[in-house]
Formats: C-alpha cells, sequence, structure tokens
C-alpha cells in the first residue's frame, strides 16, 4: 500500500484555501479524519474537503430556489386577493387599457371594408356598418 502522505492542519487549511477554524469544524463533523493527532492526509482530505464544499454549494443552491418559490407563491396570494377585491390595477391605467385596446380594434375594423373589396359601393355599405357597429359598441362601453 502506497504512503500516505501527510499535511499539518495549518498547511491543509493553506493549500485548500480554507477560512480559520473551517478545517477544525469538518474534523469535529466528521468530514475529514485525522490519521495522526494534528496532521491531515492529503488525498483524502482534498476529496472529502471538495465534497463538502459542493455540498455546500448544492445546499444553498437548493435554498434559494426554495426561497425563490415561496416568495412566487406569496406574490400570487397577493394578486388573486387583490383581483377578489377588484384592486389589481387603479381605474386611471384600467381606461388607459380600454383606451389603447379600443384604437386598436378601431384602426383594423376601419381597413377591413378597403381589404374585402374593390367595389365602392360594396365598400360604402360595410364602412357604414362598421361605423353604426362600432358607434354601438363606443356608447356600450362609456355606459359601463
Amino acid at each position: 500500500m502506497a504512503e500516505q502522505t501527510l499535511l499539518t492542519v495549518e498547511a491543509f487549511c493553506r493549500l485548500v484555501g480554507a477560512a480559520p477554524g473551517e478545517i477544525d469544524d469538518l474534523i469535529t463533523r466528521g468530514v475529514l479524519h485525522k490519521p495522526q493527532p494534528g496532521q491531515i492526509g492529503l488525498v483524502a482530505g482534498v476529496g472529502a474537503y471538495i465534497a463538502d464544499v459542493k455540498a455546500r454549494a448544492r445546499d444553498a443552491t437548493l435554498s434559494q430556489a426554495a426561497t425563490a418559490a415561496r416568495n412566487a407563491r406569496a406574490e400570487a396570494s397577493e394578486l388573486a386577493l387583490a383581483v377578489a377585491h377588484r384592486e389589481l390595477i387603479p381605474d386611471e391605467e384600467a381606461e388607459t387599457a380600454v383606451d389603447f385596446l379600443c384604437a386598436v380594434i378601431t384602426r383594423e375594423l376601419t381597413g377591413l371594408p378597403a381589404r374585402a373589396t374593390r367595389d365602392l359601393r360594396s365598400r360604402a355599405a360595410m364602412e357604414a356598418a362598421l361605423r353604426a357597429a362600432m358607434t354601438d359598441l363606443a356608447g356600450d362601453l362609456s355606459d359601463a
């Protein structure tokens, strides 16, 4: 069996860039083993240290994901409560949105007769029907 290279705890800390006390904590938790008092095996110690760093990184990522999910659920609950209380958006913003939608609908419907036919009489009849429908729709929306 090959002879194991041993390092002092201080040298091992410098080698892996560990913070003071971090290696002592790993020894206390049983992650790192000291084959001899005050010394750590190089190969086994580096492997155990890297495994611990990866485990902590994975746990931190899972914790962040859990926090993000919890925040998303809280935001969804707040939104559902706002919808239930009909407080989703301020009235001014709702009116602006409705005005925008009406403008888009009017623009699309206004050009429809010209796209549908080249016959001027048919186009005029379609324009008159659409204008009457849009006037009725505008009246219904203003009453709402």
